[in-house]
């Protein structure tokens, strides 16, 4: 059983968790992703998966993303997306 501490959580005491970080995609022609720097430069071997996420188009900055589920030539396995309305990539862990 956990204790109850009697203390409040405020909304400004949460942090959000697994945040997209901007990542170094070097784009095919096509725009998918070649190559990935982590550190240094690691060619995509798989594209094992993409969708598009467009969402939220009532807010000022709707979300318009493309995903892609790579594995990496050391197998890593990461998602990837290019923002769509400003171009820059972004890793999402979950």
């Amino acid at each position: 059983m956990v204790t109850d501490t009697g203390k409040t959580l405020h909304a400004d005491t949460l942090k959000p968790v697994n945040l997209p970080e901007p990542i170094a995609v070097d784009e095919e022609a096509s725009g998918q992703p070649r190559v990935v720097t982590l550190g240094r430069k690691l060619p995509v071997a798989v594209i094992d998966d993409i969708w598009r996420l467009d969402d939220e188009w009532w807010r000022a900055r709707a979300l318009s993303r493309m995903y892609y589920a790579v594995i990496l030539v050391n197998g890593r396995r990461l998602t990837l997306f290019k923002d769509l309305v400003d171009g820059k990539w972004y890793h999402q862990s979950y």
